[in-house]
């Protein structure tokens, strides 16, 4: 080979060489690269392992992976915390679910949670649940949260979360108790004073029929209208507490339009007493008669806005408009608009936005003599909106105002309500005393309740139908009754002693035409919704106490047939006797029509001499923690409860002595019977309460509160009191030594 061909090739060599040098450069930078990429992912995987175990030793869940065969991959820090038997390496390698739980769930509930690990494998959700366990002697409430864990859109296992809501559970279930307690309470308060209410307004209506002394019928024409503002404001604080606590129900059914314009006007009439006013009605004729929603809300919203623009305005109009903007088709919805129009005060601007604010009420300097807890808009508002609707209001300062709102319904009978704009009530109402507009012929009604005053006010109330009006205290002495006699309707007291009003109806029913007869409940439970409550329970209608004799009216309206009512023209000629005891929840039992002042004339020695002063007590001697000072037997409280009459004040204290509660109280406090121990204090209360035996009643009151929540102790610290007072009190009235004061 020629030296150039050995120049030449060694020139290629070296080009060669220079190009493999150049190559391996690039390979080694390319390595170092690789080399520097490998470490700084390695680096944020050792990041992201620190991260996640720092989450699972913090994390206060207990947090488990399994694969599709449920043996485990991986479990949170605060497993080992309590768990001592099984090692971090055993759960890596796997080991069965149910056996990693066995120290925490049942066998009951480890099956269910393997049940569900078994749906959701196959692709079934399964939404988060509630385990109740217990783990070192301590009780848990568990939420388990079960979901796939997937790669590449397969399910390669489960993820499973154990949280600890027990401190949650316990939260809710003390709001549930409060929440119950408040229920309570506002049953309690809604009995306590309406009872006492039905005295009142049934006396006060008594006097305005009966009595011919002009002064004493202006002051009982103020005790009704006070007594009806005081109901008023009751009604107001308990639906806006069943607003408030969420537990206001819109109970939508099948009505009568026509049936709510007549019951409105009803009462409307009523309340615009003394006002030279007109009510006037605007009612759209295409609007079908028959309605579908709440026809308890829309009348109490309707009665609500009416009787505000009664309170603010003094002359002119109020008018109700009732109409559609749409021509509706059967069972189609569509919405029904209300409108109150006023020509009163009106409102300013600057309140409008404040009208319907709880517990206000706008313009006080100018409207401090209207009464009202300011809660009647706020109720109304959310109502309208309960039933999806809005209300609306316009109004002029010193023109008047306007309310409107719409209700969402639906009609199956497309029958219109017809004509019916016109002027229902004009000019000046005066009506200071309630006249039966009819009679009852061959009518036979029974009254069932434990409460003797109860029984006297609503036989009075029934007096002007001149129906035959008998009386039970008890369900047992009702169904006796019913077994003898058939009777066209009964009035059923809820809660009494032993055997209560449901149940009592509930036996009358299985009687021959006990299905057929109308029974009513009468009972001083007026928490929102409980007409409807009465009517599930299997009574035809609802009749609150105290009882309104307009009420009454409607009741035997709408339950008895008309062929037994008698119009009756001679309005003078309906007016019946008065009741004139207040005996409130004794023992004794009455009977028959209501009693007369003549019947209760003196009957000549009938009852003790009463010639001295009661004993009084000192702070030192209250009853029951209750700080009640003052006499022993107050015989003006005795005298206001029985009508100022002074004979049958003597009767009821006579009747008071004679009978003896204490001994088969004492039976059933030692007995522990702690049911009936209320049952009899409740009655020891009110019939105390009834002689003037104010001390005694307040003692009373205490130990029943006590026990009927509970509080067991209270009533074994102060029973010795309860009976000690109790004979003082019966042997200072035997003792003859009060004077009528």
């Amino acid at each position: 080979m020629e030296e150039a061909d050995y120049q030449l090739e060694i020139k290629k060599l070296s080009r060669e060489l220079r190009r493999l040098k150049k190559n391996n450069e690039l390979l080694r930078i390319a390595n170092d690269q690789a080399s520097r990429t490998q470490a700084y992912i390695q680096k944020d995987i050792n990041q992201q392992i620190f991260y996640i175990n720092q989450l699972l030793k913090s994390s206060p869940y207990l947090l488990i992976l399994t694969n599709r065969q449920m043996q485990t991959v991986m479990i949170s820090n605060i497993y080992f915390r309590h768990e001592k038997e099984i090692t971090k390496a055993q759960v890596q390698r796997g080991l069965p679910l149910h056996q990693v739980l066995r120290n925490y769930l049942s066998p009951e509930q480890s099956q269910e949670l393997m049940d569900k690990c078994e749906q959701v494998l196959n692709g079934t959700d399964v939404p988060p649940y509630l385990i109740k366990t217990v783990i070192d002697g301590r009780n848990f409430d568990i939420q388990v949260i079960i979901s796939p864990m997937e790669q590449q859109n397969e399910v390669s296992g489960l993820n499973l979360v154990f949280v600890n809501v027990t401190a949650m559970v316990e939260a809710i279930e003390h709001a549930q108790q409060a929440d119950r307690a408040k229920s309570n309470f506002l049953a309690n308060m809604s009995h306590e004073i309406r009872t006492p209410m039905n005295a009142i307004v049934g006396m006060s209506e008594f006097i305005l029929r009966d009595c011919t002394d002009s002064k004493a019928k202006s002051y009982a024409s103020m005790i009704r209208s006070s007594s009806k503002t005081l109901l008023s404001i009751i009604n107001d604080i308990l639906d806006f507490s069943k607003i408030e606590s969420g537990k206001m129900e819109i109970i939508n059914n099948h009505f009568k339009l026509t049936s709510v314009i007549s019951d409105v006007h009803a009462l409307i009439r009523i309340r615009i007493n003394e006002k030279p006013i007109k009510f006037l009605m605007d009612i759209d004729h295409r609007i079908p008669d028959e309605q579908f929603g709440d026809e308890v809300r829309i009348k109490q919203i309707l009665i609500n806005l009416l009787g505000n623009a009664i309170k603010f305005t003094n002359n002119g109009s109020i008018t109700l408009k009732i109409w559609t903007e749409t021509v509706p088709e059967p069972n189609r919805m569509y919405r029904v608009y209300y409108s109150v129009t006023d020509t009163g005060i009106g409102i300013k601007k600057d309140q409008l936005e404040r009208i319907f604010d709880n517990f206000t009420q706008v313009d006080t300097k100018r409207n401090r003599s209207v009464e009202g807890t300011g809660l009647g808009l706020a109720i109304s508002k959310n109502l309208v909106n309960m039933m999806g609707g809005n209300l609306q209001v316009v109004s002029e300062y010193g023109r008047g105002t306007t309310f409107t709102f719409d209700i969402l319904t639906k009609s199956r009978d497309m029958s219109p309500v017809g004509e019916m704009s016109m002027i229902l009530s004009e000019g000046i109402f005066s009506q200071d005393v309630f006249k039966a507009s009819f009679t009852l012929k061959n009518t036979r009604i029974l009254i069932v309740d434990d409460n003797d005053l109860n029984l006297k006010v609503v036989s009075g109330i029934l007096a002007p139908y001149k129906a035959t009006v008998e009386t039970a205290t008890c369900g047992a002495e009702a169904l006796i009754k019913c077994a003898k006699t058939r009777y066209d309707l009964i009035f059923m007291d809820h809660m009494m002693p032993v055997m209560d009003g449901v149940e009592a109806a509930g036996m009358i029913r299985k009687m021959p035409f006990g299905d057929v007869t109308p029974i009513v409940a009468l009972t001083a439970n007026a928490l929102s919704g409980a007409a409807q409550e009465y009517r599930r329970l299997g009574f035809q209608d609802f009749l609150s106490k105290p009882v309104d004799p307009y009420e009454m009216d409607q009741v035997l309206r709408r339950t008895l047939p008309s062929e037994m009512m008698v119009p009756n023209p001679a309005a003078d000629d309906t007016i019946g006797h008065p009741v004139n005891s207040s005996q409130n929840e004794s023992d004794t039992t009455w009977t028959g029509p209501a009693l007369s002042a003549a019947s209760l004339a003196p009957s000549g020695g009938t009852g003790a001499p009463f010639s001295h002063l009661s004993c009084e007590l000192s702070e030192t001697d209250s009853a029951a923690g209750h700080e009640v000072s003052g006499l022993l037997v107050d015989t003006r409280v005795g005298l206001r409860y029985c009508m100022n009459n002074r004979d049958f004040y003597r009767k009821m204290l006579d009747t008071f002595v004679t009978l003896n509660p204490i001994d088969e109280i004492d039976r059933l406090f030692k007995a522990e019977d702690w049911i009936n121990y209320q049952v009899k204090v409740h009655a020891l209360k009110s019939s105390a309460l009834t002689v003037g035996a104010r001390v005694l009643s307040e003692l009373a009151r205490g130990i029943e509160q006590a026990v009927r929540v509970n509080d067991i102790g209270y009533a074994l610290q102060h029973h010795q009191e309860l009976c000690d007072v109790f004979r003082e009190t019966r042997d200072l009235i035997k003792s003859g030594e009060l004077e009528m004061s």
